[in-house]
């Protein structure tokens, strides 16, 4: 009955949305396609200058550098780390090099994607062609983009209408990619965009096959997305998305306790409407309605299959006014989300979370004041608030000091308080006695300008959170979630973006930091004290793109007793790319390899979890 109310619920909520969306623009005044790219121009520029750390990738580099998927895209960025959760199903992300203690929210279009379940998302569930532009928001976070963001938080923005394609780039409405690669690896994708009158439609689809290094590390892939979009005279535009995922994989466990039987089938269906446009002379509104349902099949080695079902229906609004001249902006937004889980073992449970924020920024000059308020409320854990403040200062023409303070709270999610973080039975159980985590949020840093092709920014940055949430592995190998009455992390973070000239560039990001779990003054998990990430860019006299990124991670510890035989060592890896475009302009395109872990380093990205070694993906990327 409830899974029909969603449906029904959703189906009923698109209809408004389109009746609605266009008689709150009726009420504006009609502006010119002109103007509002002028007022486009304004909050970028406003956004350059805000207290709040970003850094951001968008749809020319992701190109140039030719992505594979948003794994990888997402992990290029400084201080930035993304890795295979182990079990094989989600991503592990880490902003600030710590995957011990906060959340890292991720929003597609500005709604959040993460699941009710683990709180996780895999991100290759995102195909790369259709991402426009990603932007990362270090912590402390805006509060306008929403609970469960104390790591972070990550926004992928879609591609929309064609209509502002180049020249170039209408000609070539179709991509196909082919590629193949070590352990058996194949994949093929596909995109293609129509212009349509005043919007657009997109179609991408693609699928690949992995054997794996270790045995049962097989996985099938399959995807499927349908964007349309539109715009209307009013200048009110409208867009829907669709996304479908399919996996099949072997969950390899560690190598201390292997589940050689086990599989997962997992199946994802996401389906977005958004509509936006202006509010009088200095708004532009959004609304957002989302549904996700997902399924989870996951048979053990012990040949107990289980299964998940997970369903998202949510709404989410927001009205932005910006000062014509650029001096001050005010946002106001609201959520309302349900979350309902229904496993196989431990029954059925849902969420209703309601969440509601402002925010206010004020430009002086050479100061820059930012305010935000939030309340949050869950019909399990009640009501929670949150802020934010920075301030930026301008130091002069190149230089410019930003501080910025937070405070927010993680409720456990559904996989924490009652079952494993990805439905496997083997490795991890649920504790439902878990309490609500409380996080403190503080950095401050220097950005300066030697020019505008060498920028060097240093970062102060530290967080406390009360009754954090870790995991803790007893005798019988299986990890339980428990509370931490107190924990902080600390450190310093230097980026450095060189730019020596037009065909060469180096980007070099480095953490410094140091945490403690204050009930057994040892470290934090998965939270090392040193990691360095260097990328260097050359294009050679025949156009050939070359790219190589080293990463360096001291040693860190998988529990947090910090015990040796679960300290996972340090290393140091190459990754290396050669992209090379085609002579023949009839049929454009160009041939690609990557090549990771060059050098075979020998490493573990979870304990217990070795790295495949050093492989290798080569392929095609066609445009007609």
């Amino acid at each position: 009955m409830r899974r029909t109310w969603l449906l029904v619920f959703g189906f009923c909520l698109f209809l408004v949305l389109v009746c609605v969306a266009p008689a709150m623009s009726d009420h504006a005044p009609a502006y010119s396609l002109g103007e509002i790219v002028v007022v486009a121009e304004k909050l970028s520029e406003y956004v350059k200058n805000h207290p709040q750390r970003v850094s951001t990738l968008d749809k020319k580099e992701i190109q140039e550098r030719n992505f594979l998927d948003l794994n990888e895209a997402v992990g290029s960025m400084p201080g930035v780390d993304v890795s295979q959760s182990a079990g094989g199903l989600g991503s592990r992300i880490s902003i600030r090099g710590s995957g011990g203690s906060g959340s890292v929210l991720v929003l597609v279009n500005g709604r959040p994607v993460n699941s009710g379940q683990y709180g996780g998302i895999d991100l290759s569930t995102i195909p790369i062609e259709i991402i426009e532009k990603i932007t990362v928001f270090k912590p402390p976070v805006p509060v306008w983009l929403g609970p469960e963001s104390t790591g972070g938080a990550i926004n992928i923005v879609t591609r929309t209408s064609g209509l502002t394609d180049s020249k170039e780039e209408k000609k070539k409405r179709t991509r196909l990619r082919m590629s193949g690669g070590s352990y058996g690896r194949a994949d093929v994708n596909c995109s293609h965009v129509m212009s349509l009158d005043n919007g657009s439609f997109m179609v991408t689809a693609g699928g690949g096959h992995k054997d794996g290094k270790r045995p049962n590390a097989d996985k099938d892939t399959a995807n499927l997305s349908l964007h349309w979009d539109r715009e209307q005279d009013n200048l009110v535009k409208y867009d829907i998305n669709g996304r479908y995922y399919y996996s099949e994989h072997g969950s390899t466990g560690p190598v201390d306790n292997p589940t050689p039987d086990a599989r997962q089938y997992y199946n994802k269906g996401a389906l977005d409407f958004r509509a936006k446009g202006l509010m009088g002379d200095t708004g532009e509104f959004s609304i957002k309605s989302y549904l996700d349902a997902a399924r989870l099949k996951d048979k053990s080695q012990f040949d107990y299959t289980s299964t998940l079902e997970t369903y998202k229906i949510g709404i989410k609004g927001d009205g932005n006014w910006a000062e014509e001249a650029g001096k001050w902006a005010l946002r106001l937004g609201g959520m309302f989300e349900e979350d309902i889980v229904d496993h196989s073992i431990t029954g059925d449970h849902h969420r209703e979370k309601t969440s509601i924020n402002s925010q206010f920024d004020r430009d002086l000059g050479d100061v820059t004041l930012s305010l935000g308020l939030r309340g949050d409320h869950t019909n399990d854990f009640g009501f929670f608030p949150a802020f934010s403040i920075g301030l930026g200062y301008a130091l002069g023409p190149a230089s410019i000091l930003k501080t910025n303070a937070g405070y927010s709270v993680n409720v456990p999610t559904f996989g924490q308080l009652y079952q494993p973080s990805h439905g496997s039975i083997d490795q991890v159980r649920g504790n439902p006695d878990l309490s609500e985590e409380e996080v403190y949020s503080y950095d401050f840093g220097l950005e300066h300008k030697f020019s505008p092709d060498f920028i060097v920014e240093a970062v102060l940055f530290r967080s406390d959170t009360q009754d954090l949430i870790s995991y803790r592995r007893g005798a019988d190998l299986i990890y339980r979630p428990v509370n931490i009455s107190r924990a902080y992390k600390q450190g310093v973070e230097v980026s450095i973006k060189y730019k020596w000239k037009k065909d060469a560039s180096i980007d070099i990001s480095y953490i410094f930091q140091k945490s403690k779990d204050k009930e057994t003054d040892g470290e934090l998990i998965y939270t090392p004290r040193h990691k360095a990430k260097i990328t260097g860019k050359y294009v050679l006299a025949t156009n050939t793109r070359l790219e190589a990124i080293l990463r360096a991670v001291s040693d860190q510890y998988s529990d947090s007793e910090n015990s040796d035989s679960k300290k996972i060592d340090d290393y140091t890896s190459v990754d290396l790319k050669m992209i090379q475009p085609f002579a023949d302009k009839s049929l454009p395109g160009e041939f690609f390899i990557h090549i990771q872990n060059l050098f075979d380093t020998d490493f573990e990205f979870h304990q217990g979890y070795p790295d495949d070694g050093i492989r290798f993906v080569c392929g095609l990327n066609l445009n007609f």
